[in-house]
Order: C-alpha cells, then sequence, then structure tokens
C-alpha cells in the first residue's frame, strides 16, 4: 500500500510541474568537440606502423566507391572514406580539461552506417522530431551501399527503424569519475524537447553500483549543476518537466521514454520488436531502476534477474564467456549465443583453439537444447531452440563432445559476452532560456552539459554467486585515462 501511495505522488507531482510553461526554447545545434580529439584511424596506423591492411571479404571496401560528401574523402585500399575500415572500432576522446592529458572517457562506433565523431544532432527530422543519437547513415542493403552513400536524404534521423545503429555509444574509464558531453545552443523562441539516444559502456575494470547523469553547464572550466527553473531540464516524452523534490520513478514510465535497459538478447521476453527471447531470462529485462527528477537522473539498483546471476554490473575486461553461433557466415555481424561459460573465460585462446573453448569451468546452455534445429520448415537445419531460463529449469551441461565438434566448425565462435557490459538509456531534455544560462555569450547563443558518473556502493552491493568481496567487487586494470 505504501508504494502505490509514493507511486501516485510521484505521478501527480509530474503533471503539476507539468503545468508550467516555457518563456523560450531553443535548438542544439551540435556536441561541442573543443576537449575531445579523434583516435588514429585504421589507416593512420597501418601507415605509421607499416603493417597492411589485411584484405577481408567482409570488410573490404572497393576502392573509388563511396566518397564523403562533407570532406570529398574516396574510400581507398579497403578503407572507408573516414580512414577506419569497415566494421571497425571507432573511437574519440573526451578529455576533462583544455589540456586533454586526462581522460575519463570516450565516444565510440563501429565503422558502418555509424560514422565519427560518433554523436549528431538532428532538428526536425520527417516526423518533427529531435534528438541527440549516433552520427553516420540510414543503412540500407550493402549492395547499394555506393548508391546511398552520402546522399543528404540518408543521415541517420531520429524516426529511423528499430535496430538501425540510432545511438550513440559512450564509455567510463574510471569509477566516480565523470565524462562531461557539452551541446552548443542557439535560440529559436519556440519549445525543443530532445530524445537522449545512449548507450552507455563500463569500462571502468569495476562493478559498477550505479550512475547518475546530472545536467548543467561548464563555467570557467568548471561543472556547475543546473538549478530547478533555469530552463534545461530532463522531462516525459511530451514535455513534462521532472522534479527534483519528488523524482519519477521508470517503473511508472513508458519502455523507452525512461529506462535503463540490457541488450534484449540477453533478458527480455518477446515483444513487438523481437521476436525471440533473451537467453539468461526469457520473462524479464535486465535493467537499472532509474528516479528522474528535473536536473539529474540516478540510478536505483540492477534487477535481480541480473545480480543473482552475475552481482552488479560488470566491466568490460571481466566480460563472460559464450560459444556464439554464425547464423548468416559473416563474423562482422551479431551472433546468436548457443551456451556459456560457467566459469573464467579467455577469449583470446578460446579463439586459437586452447582446450574446451577457453573455458575453465563448464559450458552450459540455457536454451531447451543445444542442437540445431529446422525450426521455420524451409528443409534447412540451421536455427537454435529457444531459451527456457532458469525460471524453467537449470541450465543444461554441454558435452565435452560437443565442445570440440564446435571448435572444429567455423560457424560456432567462442566470444565475450560484450553486451553485458552496456545498458541503452532511453530520457528526454526540455531545452529553454538559453539566453539567461551562465554559459549565454549575449548572442543567442549558449551551451549545456550532461555529465555521467559510474559509481560503487559497497553498502548495497551484491556479490556474483560464487564470489566474495572485495574479489567479487574490484577489478585490476590499467585503465586509459591518461592520454599522453
Amino acid at each position: 500500500m505504501k508504494r502505490s501511495r509514493k507511486l501516485m505522488a510521484a505521478a501527480a507531482a509530474l503533471g503539476l510541474v507539468g503545468a508550467a510553461g516555457f518563456a523560450q526554447a531553443d535548438v542544439v545545434s551540435q556536441w561541442d568537440m573543443s576537449l575531445t580529439s579523434p583516435a588514429p584511424t585504421t589507416q593512420e596506423v597501418a601507415v605509421a606502423t607499416g603493417v597492411p591492411f589485411t584484405f577481408d571479404i567482409f570488410n573490404y571496401v572497393e576502392p573509388g566507391s563511396l566518397t564523403d560528401p562533407n570532406t570529398g574523402a574516396v574510400a581507398s585500399g579497403g578503407f572507408m572514406p573516414s580512414g577506419w575500415s569497415l566494421f571497425a572500432g571507432g573511437k574519440t576522446n573526451i578529455f576533462t580539461d583544455s589540456t586533454k592529458t586526462i581522460q575519463n572517457g570516450a565516444m565510440t562506433w563501429k565503422e558502418r552506417d555509424t560514422q565519427g565523431p560518433g554523436i549528431n544532432v538532428v532538428n526536425q527530422d520527417a516526423k518533427g522530431n529531435n534528438c541527440i543519437m549516433s552520427a553516420g547513415w540510414t543503412p540500407v542493403d550493402d549492395s547499394l551501399m555506393s548508391e546511398w552513400w552520402g546522399q543528404i536524404d540518408n543521415v541517420k534521423q531520429c524516426d529511423d527503424p528499430f535496430q538501425s545503429s540510432k545511438r550513440f555509444k559512450m564509455v567510463s574509464y574510471v569509477l566516480d569519475g565523470p565524462v562531461d558531453l557539452t551541446f552548443n545552443v542557439s535560440a529559436t523562441g519556440s519549445k525543443d524537447i530532445y530524445r537522449l539516444l545512449q548507450k552507455y559502456g563500463n569500462q571502468t575494470g569495476q562493478r559498477v553500483t550505479g550512475y547518475t547523469q546530472e545536467i548543467g553547464f561548464i563555467v570557467n572550466g568548471q561543472f556547475q549543476k543546473a538549478t530547478p527553473g533555469t530552463g534545461i531540464a530532463f522531462c516525459a516524452k511530451n514535455g513534462t518537466i521532472y522534479d527534483d523534490y519528488a523524482p519519477t520513478p521508470s517503473t511508472i514510465m513508458n519502455q523507452g521514454e525512461l529506462d535503463s535497459l540490457m541488450a534484449h538478447g540477453l533478458f527480455g521476453a518477446a515483444d513487438k520488436h523481437h521476436t525471440g527471447t533473451g537467453y539468461f531470462n526469457p520473462y524479464v529485462r535486465a535493467t537499472f531502476g532509474v528516479l528522474a527528477g528535473e536536473t539529474s537522473l540516478t540510478t536505483t539498483g540492477m534487477a535481480a534477474v541480473h545480480r543473482d546471476l552475475f552481482g552488479e554490473w560488470l566491466p568490460s575486461n571481466q566480460m563472460k564467456g559464450a560459444f556464439y553461433y554464425d547464423d548468416d557466415g559473416n563474423p562482422y555481424t551479431d551472433n546468436l549465443i548457443v551456451a556459456n561459460c560457467d566459469g573464467d573465460f579467455d577469449k583470446v585462446a578460446g579463439q586459437a583453439g586452447a582446450p574446451n573453448g577457453g573455458c575453465d569451468g563448464q559450458w552450459m546452455t540455457y536454451r531447451e537444447d543445444y542442437q540445431l534445429h529446422d525450426i521455420d520448415g524451409d528443409g534447412i537445419v540451421n536455427e537454435l531452440a529457444p531459451a527456457v531460463g532458469t525460471d524453467v529449469r537449470a541450465p543444461i551441461p554441454v558435452d565435452a563432445d560437443t565442445i570440440l565438434a564446435w571448435m572444429a566448425d567455423p560457424l560456432m565462435i567462442p566470444g565475450d559476452i560484450d553486451d553485458l557490459a552496456n545498458v541503452n538509456i532511453n530520457a528526454f531534455i526540455s531545452v529553454a532560456n538559453a539566453q539567461n544560462w551562465p554559459t549565454a555569450d549575449g548572442n543567442g547563443n549558449a551551451s549545456f552539459t550532461i555529465r555521467t558518473t559510474p559509481t560503487f556502493d559497497a553498502d548495497v552491493a551484491q556479490a556474483e554467486p560464487g564470489l566474495t568481496d572485495p574479489a567479487a567487487f574490484v577489478v585490476s586494470i590499467n585503465a586509459p585515462n591518461t592520454v599522453l
């Protein structure tokens, strides 16, 4: 009963705050890159090291086939016009101050339809929406890449189809170290709401129990959190501003409006976007709960479906291992998990042919079985059985002979479950009254900053089954937080 009253109070507060009007709103023009620098491209590394780019049937780009409309750069020697190779991981370094010596995080992307610098601002797309999303081009059939590349109508839009790489990907390198994204704004006099389409990665080297996102300003090189009523605020999809004093829980909001979700392929039931279910739990999504105020978003803990299996949020260098099935024969596209390693896992060793696929424990599957089937009745046995999860039965051990057969099969690949280190963040921002911000220059220009900080709370942390504190939480790593 108490919980219901709290939710009702939060909803009521949300409605009351939403009744307030806006004196003036503004347009976000671009990401301020003054405290960033691009990492060397694949092509630059190849030239500097003298090690040539290796031909690969899947990531090779025909010379002259693609031209960047912004720079005029032409694809050459197998490289995209950007200088990155197709499907390579790109990165824009994000620094803490103008000396550009310390970085707490970076913007990343996978080179194809997503492009550097990794993030873009879209104003008034075909459906009139605004958003902060990934940079690049709306993906189409690869055979048409040379035809659609660079067409202005194909620049990524807020309303692009589901699973079309819309999220910008930011990572944190340091626990308790903030990563700041600053955006330039110009006044328009109209009300503007922006959707935040983000994927956030834990590369801190340590377990994380949560994170905060604060909105404010960089003044004289220092972050200054916004105060309520400033005009820059977290809000609902309809523009209703959240309240710092009565924060709104994500549990009463629509999915995609206010949440922090792990990949559906790991946890979650089938829905209108997903015909399959999550591998580890086919019923419940793994999420961080979120409390939304006007000037900050604060997580309230990771869902039990994740904590009961893995404890707190894992860092990218401590990933769990899986055997993947490459259902389309292209190693660069997403593969399907067929089994996971119940123990420590070494991806490099596993892919080099180490015994037991690099797993020092038992391979298990959360699927009905680990054989291939002709589920769609097309006469081709190439589909995996559905996942059932621990709510139905314990995982099934995979026998040693099957592991040996998988290691000899080029379509079965041991690898890290990378998405365990990532969450998708959905939120909306109301932008208004920039002429009164502390960053205003008097000519209709200003800027605001979104500060993201990963945190660890030992008092609430839950250990991974079989591990104890501190080994369950603290991992030794030389995080790349200093750039020479």
